[in-house]
């Protein structure tokens, strides 16, 4: 009945994360400001590398809301509730 997609819903399993990035870039921006990247994986590389003696609470935070949004992303898409 839902093909070969998952069946977290009808018309719902051919949902990548890429499809939602930018609306969660866009939270990110919203609540932490603008950080100049045009995808998650290039934020996560840009949090990587960067002085690890500077560890900032800012950054946490935004670590931490990104986690949130991938765990709800995770959970739609498996049909958890």
């Amino acid at each position: 009945m839902f093909g070969s997609g998952c069946s977290c819903g009808v018309g719902f399993g051919n949902l990548r994360l890429q499809d939602f990035e930018p609306q969660i870039l866009d939270y990110l921006r919203t609540k932490h400001g603008d950080t100049g990247h045009t995808a998650i994986a290039e934020l996560l590389h840009a949090i990587a590398t960067q002085d690890s003696g500077k560890e900032s609470s800012a950054r946490l935070a935004l670590l931490a809301d990104l986690a949130r949004s991938l765990d709800s992303f995770d959970e739609l898409h498996r049909g958890a509730t």
